[in-house]
């Protein structure tokens, strides 16, 4: 099951990580919720490591209502699983899976890319790109 999972992700990769995607690099599937940030990370070999963070940094209307608080804590949730070899960039998949009313906004989607390359710096973890989904469905800022 995960190294299917494994490479649906890696498929989904943008060509331009195409080299990155020789190496097969860990992905990161993040899941976002009101006060709680859980992911695992899947690796080439088909194993996978589950861990869950809880902090205060949404409100009832707004999933991520402190930008700093949300870094800190996906910093502290990366910082969990193990550094890879050669300090490996890796990929990591959002899916914001609290009910929104109007869906993610295009600042939304931008607060989330952002928070999770501040989080990634500061946990020393190297993230390359990094996809958002709202309830399991992709989305990109509109222009």
């Amino acid at each position: 099951m995960s190294l299917s999972t494994y490479q649906r992700h890696l498929d989904n990769i943008p060509k331009q990580y195409r080299l990155l995607k020789l190496f097969r690099p860990p992905i990161y599937v993040i899941e976002l919720s009101n006060n709680q940030v859980s992911s695992v990370c899947y690796y080439k070999d088909g194993s996978s490591k589950r861990h869950q963070i809880n902090a205060d940094f949404s409100n009832r209307r707004m999933v991520i209502a402190d930008f700093n608080k949300f870094s800190k804590a996906l910093a502290d949730l990366l910082i969990k699983f193990p550094r890879h070899f050669l300090w490996m960039s890796a990929i990591a998949s959002v899916n914001v899976t609290e009910v929104l009313a109007d869906g993610l906004t295009n600042i939304e989607i931008k607060v989330v890319k952002e928070a999770f390359f501040v989080g990634s710096t500061h946990a020393k973890r190297k993230i390359v790109h990094t996809a958002v989904s709202y309830q399991g469905q992709p989305v990109a800022i509109n222009e």
